[in-house]
């Protein structure tokens, strides 16, 4: 029997997020056999209706609140996909837990960590079940890499290095003015870093404690407005950001992003250490679940050198097709709960404490 999804957010933009990421592996085999897009909610009817017409869902089924859509009884699970409009999330998923409909939203689960908590407790007092979008863990690289790590061939592992540049935050178009909003709860640090190091503890453990470094590098950049004039303004989030830190199993641990010009090319590198080999993983962009990185394998030996290390496709962009597939295959591995993501919450809040204060926190 089919899942009877109601998402939040979806457009009729070919180009959205909510398309890409969860329609398309949504319509394709072998998703197609496991779920049915049957309602929408947004904002507004005339979008809402647009996006219906778009992927062949009834006109009945079109909302314009989260209370609807929640009440509808043909849904079984609410999607909110609003992508990086943090602050709605917690008004969005509210109904469908109150409704006791099984949720998935998009990470940051919540506007900081006492909202993710709040809405931890409420699908835990509903008895519903929950997914949060912390895809990475499940891109094809990263379980291969899990698969090696697990077979024993790298040892024990004694040290990891992540690094990222990009220009990316060098400035913004209009429409993502709000990361520019230090209480918007989206920028590179909730973000960027939240997914990053998720897969990073999600492979070799958490953090037995950190201390991280922030900077703004570039003070003004430049904000594209919708008839394309750009106009320098105040840089009010963090550009870049470091943070280094031993992990549970005894490993040392660096993470960097920087911020830079068109000067720089984009690059992301992470090196996971053993005693007996080690992995590498390369690719213009740590968001390894848009950009699929190319990983490496080294082993001791004479003459030994990184060996590239094959791995299958993801199913689309954005790699959200992978959690769906493994729900509804009913497997745990890979998923992430609400009180999962409450964790990776309190390890942002750790990152946040310690760059403000200067101290080494844990979580």
């Amino acid at each position: 029997m089919s899942i009877r999804l109601g998402i939040i957010g979806l457009s009729a933009e070919k180009s959205a997020w909510a398309t890409r990421a969860h329609v398309v592996p949504l319509k394709s085999s072998p998703l197609s056999g496991n779920y049915d897009i049957v309602a929408v909610a947004t904002s507004k009817p005339e979008t809402a209706e647009a996006a219906a017409e778009a992927y062949d869902i009834s006109k009945e089924k079109t909302y314009s609140s989260p209370e609807a859509i929640a009440k509808d009884s043909d849904v079984d699970m609410v999607v909110v996909s609003v992508k990086a409009r943090v602050p709605l999330h917690k008004h969005l998923t509210s109904p469908a837990l109150e409704a006791k409909k099984d949720v998935f939203v998009e990470w940051p689960l919540g506007n900081g960590l006492q909202e993710a908590e709040e809405l931890a407790a409420l699908a835990k007092k509903q008895g519903v079940k929950t997914l949060v979008g912390l895809q990475s863990r499940l891109s094809p690289s990263i379980q291969k890499a899990k698969e090696i790590i697990e077979s024993g061939a790298l040892g024990r592992i004694t040290a990891t290095s992540l690094a990222g540049s990009n220009s990316m935050f060098i400035g913004i178009s209009a429409k993502y003015e709000y990361m520019n909003d230090p209480n918007s709860g989206a920028n590179l640090i909730s973000i960027a870093t939240g997914h990053a190091l998720d897969t990073l503890c999600y492979l070799l453990g958490e953090f037995k404690h950190l201390t991280a470094t922030t900077a703004i590098t570039f003070p003004k950049f430049p904000l594209t407005n919708g008839d394309g004039k750009t106009e320098m303004i105040e840089r009010k989030f963090k550009d870049s950001i470091a943070i280094q830190g031993i992990l549970e199993n005894g490993a040392i641990a660096n993470y960097a992003f920087t911020t830079t010009t068109e000067a720089t090319p984009p690059r992301f590198e992470w090196i996971i250490s053993g005693v007996k080999g080690s992995l590498k993983f390369e690719g213009p962009s740590m968001f390894i679940s848009m950009f699929p990185p190319t990983l490496f394998q080294h082993q001791i030996g004479e003459g030994a050198n990184w060996e590239e290390v094959k791995f299958g496709s993801q199913m689309a962009f954005g790699g959200v097709g992978e959690i769906y597939a493994a729900y509804a295959e009913g497997k745990k591995d890979g998923l992430v709960d609400f009180d999962e993501a409450v964790k990776r919450h309190r390890m942002i809040e750790a990152i946040y404490r310690s760059a403000e204060k200067g101290t080494r926190e844990s979580y």
